[in-house]
């Protein structure tokens, strides 16, 4: 017997503009009375999912509803100690620096959820660049910081008193392997102790295994694993 798939379908207006794709979310619910239908969903050129990675179950629910694998996400949460503002800073972009930011968003984020063929094959660079900008300015996550040779950056932005969230973390092509991520998560743990915030969450895709080694190795336990699915 198959299961029944409750939830909202909740359209995404901003992703709709964005990418030209009439966009919605499915939150799942089962104590909501609606049952998801193929109908509902069909009133969309594209629904997102996400699932956490146990629930088979839900997992082959949304398949037969159509949803399609589109990526594995991983979330990790790096302690932050009081002793980690000890660490070297890094300096905060103004926007001066958005055009050399922007660059490095659409090199580093050429890949993503936001993949054909769903999405058009340029909208994941256009994306991240645009997100990377935002946190220059502040109007998205709340601050970027750079590497102090430029190297790469990382944007943030506080949670709430004691928390705070990685949006992106990016380094130069021909800066691979250089220790510059090391770098820049050492100055995200010390503008987090700073600020007094003692866990710094983080979440990257679960094939990104030097990302996920970086996250692990800078204090980080994993707290969930998902998948997107799409239809």
């Amino acid at each position: 017997m198959s299961l029944h798939v409750h939830g909202n379908i909740e359209p995404l207006d901003w992703e709709s503009d964005f990418f030209q794709l009439r966009s919605a979310k499915l939150s799942l619910d089962a104590s909501v009375e609606t049952v998801v239908t193929p109908e509902a969903l069909a009133q969309y050129a594209l629904v997102q999912a996400k699932v956490d990675a146990d629930q088979t179950e839900m997992l082959d629910a949304l398949s037969a509803l159509g949803f399609r694998l589109a990526e594995g996400e991983t979330d990790v949460c790096v302690a932050v100690s009081a002793q980690d503002i000890a660490l070297p800073a890094g300096r905060l972009a103004v926007p001066e620096d958005i055009a050399d930011v922007v660059t490095i968003a659409r090199q580093a984020f050429r890949l993503s959820r936001f993949r054909s063929p769903w999405y058009q094959p340029d909208d994941s660079a256009r994306f991240y660049a645009m997100w990377a900008e935002k946190a220059v300015l502040g109007t998205f996550d709340h601050l970027c910081l750079w590497a102090d040779d430029a190297s790469g950056f990382v944007t943030l932005r506080q949670l709430a008193k004691d928390e705070a969230r990685i949006g992106l973390l990016a380094v130069k092509p021909e800066c691979q392997g250089r220790g510059v991520g090391k770098t820049l998560m050492a100055a995200a743990k010390q503008w987090c102790a700073g600020q007094g915030v003692s866990r710094l969450h983080v979440a990257t895709q679960t094939g990104n295994l030097p990302a996920l080694n970086l996250y692990l190795a800078s204090g980080g336990k994993v707290t969930r694993t998902a998948y997107w699915l799409y239809r």
